[in-house]
């Protein structure tokens, strides 16, 4: 190979890598990769004894990222590399298979460059590039296994089919699905060359090959799909599923429908230029684009059950085609024409590659959450947490997420997440009376609880009734005023929401909460402060709080009259209080669902708050503050007059005063707890 072809592969290489670290880790983590993590957090003879059982679907990648994790750490960017790299190497392993599948030049060198150049763009390759699972390294072999193929095929040297069989026996421990193509390389051979008894031996493994797919089948059954666990599909539903997945990674419906018209003239014009093809290259990608095809359809008859992601195995089978695609015959009537079409085909595929990856909304370089906002809504769960909330998640597999987000945004102990298990263990008929039994033990005592729920998983496990958003558990906290408590705020994220039910007394027990501190003192004429309750985070108790991690305050009030007017409460978190505050939360109650004007006098109310503090807030004391105002002037001429021991200057009460020390993770005994992973297969489709 000439210096000129290393220097292609180079920079092809380094320019696949660039365009997959690129945003790396703007998006959150979502379900599946939750899964990578929690997975690879399993001790190292569960992940070794991994590698020879059938049920583990991908385990030596688990155990690739695990060592990953040891030398790199587990931050969303480290997580992601590894596939960013198997990404970014399959792309000159594709310009080489297509380079292996053309009959010469100048068809070769086309081939190759459009084979790159779409392995480069494509919107499939790079979601899979920038996602912590197997699939970007199951692109990787994949890709190295169809150029083998070729290769060996063509060559039929012993040395090319040993390289093969030694990537075939490794790629089965990369993903079991890597079964088919070693299935596919066995035809290969038998057909490579006259061989007795070929199809009665190709028979028998075809029917190997059904074999596997059965045992998929009963594996995961039909009722995946049936409730929405992922795509049902027939066979004809699922190859036009799969030709726009390949293509622009879109479902039908996601974008102009002109967009796909360039791909299907490239792939079109492939398949002619494959029946022109030498016949070791026809047998080859016939064959390991075929098999696993028709076999993957074949299950489709069974369980209904369609994931793009599980077809990446003869991806590599469509950048060949579609770059044969672009480089048509040498010879022949109307060779200017079809290099005509095959050069626009594949301008117009690349220049809807580059639009797809900036399309609003389903992008992955368009600036849109495009993948379930995890972080976001764990961030806002965790400015808000106080240590004796009910956290509730549901399904319960997100668990590894809570665990993971938890972790990296606060730096105190997370509370232990309650979960209703029965709804996410093949249980769908699940009652009302049985939910109610249930939730009634869980939460009775707790006076607040906060629901992480993500409502395209639960509804596979808690199917909602006709016209509902939720199933039982999320309408339970999505209609808080019917079950008798207040509001205390709704936050919808991408694909995850965040509910917050606060109790007037404890759920169920019906025990009325009083301050731990009684206080007294009056804003304006008859906003009465009764007390107030710090809440403890450290080992230190109530008063001593970690940089990085909250304040929890429930605060007590009363009226001596209805309000006129809705006010707003700001705290303020200061050192030097003639200065602006180094940290506070502002609003009106419960996030504006129990709003001042509604209060009646002899009927108390509770406002629990939590002032995060900054991570980087130096240790000393600080004083907290607070004062009412009202929001259409919010500067301190629009503050209630406070009177009341503590009452300063500007409307502000000196509640209490706390001390700050340093981050928990840096002091023994102050560190997060984490939560145990949960083993769980493939989470519910990725979108």
């Amino acid at each position: 190979m000439n210096r000129r072809w290393v220097a292609f592969w180079v920079v092809i290489g380094l320019v696949a890598l660039g365009l997959r670290l690129y945003r790396l880790d703007a998006q959150s983590l979502w379900l599946d990769e939750g899964n990578s993590w929690a997975m690879a957090m399993q001790p190292l003879p569960v992940l070794v004894l991994d590698l020879v059982l059938p049920n583990a679907a991908y385990p030596l990648y688990h155990l690739l990222l695990k060592g990953w994790i040891e030398l790199a750490g587990a931050s969303e960017w480290a997580l992601r590399l590894p596939s960013a790299l198997a990404g970014a190497l399959s792309v000159p392993l594709l310009a080489l298979a297509a380079r292996a599948a053309a009959p010469a030049e100048p068809q070769r060198t086309i081939a190759t460059a459009a084979a790159a150049l779409n392995g480069l763009l494509s919107p499939f390759a790079l979601w899979y590039a920038q996602e912590a699972k197997v699939y970007a390294l199951v692109l990787l072999v994949s890709a190295a296994l169809l150029w083998l193929a070729l290769r060996a095929a063509q060559s039929d040297r012993l040395a090319d089919w040993g390289w093969l069989i030694g990537l075939v026996i490794v790629a089965f421990f990369i993903h079991r699905l890597t079964a088919l193509l070693a299935l596919s390389a066995a035809l290969i051979w038998l057909f490579s060359r006259p061989r007795c008894y070929a199809w009665p031996i190709a028979a028998g493994l075809l029917l190997v090959g059904a074999g596997m797919i059965a045992a998929m089948a009963a594996g995961i059954g039909s009722d995946r799909a049936a409730s929405g666990a992922s795509i049902a599909a027939d066979p004809l539903r699922a190859l036009w599923l799969t030709f726009t997945r390949f293509s622009l990674d879109r479902w039908p419906g996601d974008l102009p429908w002109w967009w796909l018209v360039p791909w299907l003239l490239l792939f079109g014009l492939g398949l002619i230029a494959l029946r022109a093809a030498p016949r070791p290259t026809a047998l080859v990608i016939g064959i390991m684009g075929g098999v696993p095809l028709a076999l993957f359809g074949l299950q489709l008859f069974f369980t209904r059950l369609y994931e793009a992601r599980y077809l990446m195995i003869i991806f590599p089978v469509w950048v060949v085609v579609l770059a044969m695609g672009a480089a048509p015959r040498n010879t022949g009537p109307g060779v200017g024409l079809w290099r005509g079409l095959g050069a626009l085909a594949l301008a117009g595929a690349l220049i809807t590659s580059g639009l797809a990856l900036f399309q609003p909304r389903f992008g992955l370089f368009s600036g849109d959450p495009v993948k379930e906002q995890y972080r976001e809504a764990i961030a806002e769960l965790a400015r808000r947490v106080h240590p004796d909330d009910a956290v509730v998640i549901h399904p319960g597999y997100l668990r590894p997420l809570y665990a993971y987000y938890m972790a990296r945004l606060s730096a105190d102990p997370s509370p232990e997440p309650i979960t209703f298990a029965n709804f996410w263990t093949g249980e769908n008929n699940y009652s009302q009376r049985e939910w109610d039994a249930e939730r009634r033990v869980a939460l009775a005592g707790y006076t607040r609880s906060l629901l992480l729920i993500a409502p395209d998983h639960a509804r596979t496990v808690d199917p909602p009734l006709p016209g509902d958003e939720y199933g039982l558990v999320g309408n339970f906290w999505a209609f808080s005023r019917e079950q008798r408590t207040w509001p205390c705020g709704i936050w919808r994220f991408q694909g995850v929401h965040l509910f917050c039910q606060e109790a007037p007394e404890a759920y169920i027990t019906g025990e009325l909460v009083q301050p731990a501190t009684p206080a007294t003192a009056t804003f304006g004429d008859d906003l009465q402060l009764l007390g107030y309750t710090l809440k403890a985070t450290t080992p230190a108790g109530p008063g001593v709080y970690r940089a990085g991690g909250n304040i929890p305050l429930s605060l007590f009030w009363d009226v001596g009259r209805p309000l006129p007017e809705d006010y707003s409460l700001f705290i303020h978190l200061c050192r030097d209080c003639d200065q602006p505050p180094v940290a506070g939360d502002d609003g009106q109650p419960l996030a504006g669902y129990l709003p001042t004007s509604t209060w009646l006098p002899g009927k108390p109310a509770r406002d629990d708050r939590t002032v995060h503090v900054p991570r980087d807030l130096p240790p000393g004391e600080y004083r907290l503050l607070i004062g009412w105002y009202r929001p259409s002037d919010p500067s301190p001429e629009g503050r209630l007059p406070v009177r009341g021991e503590g009452a300063l200057s500007a409307g502000r009460l000196w509640l209490a005063t706390i001390e700050v020390v340093g981050d928990g993770r840096s002091s023994a005994g102050l560190g997060n707890s984490s939560a145990v992973p949960v083993r769980e297969g493939e989470g519910a489709g990725r979108r």
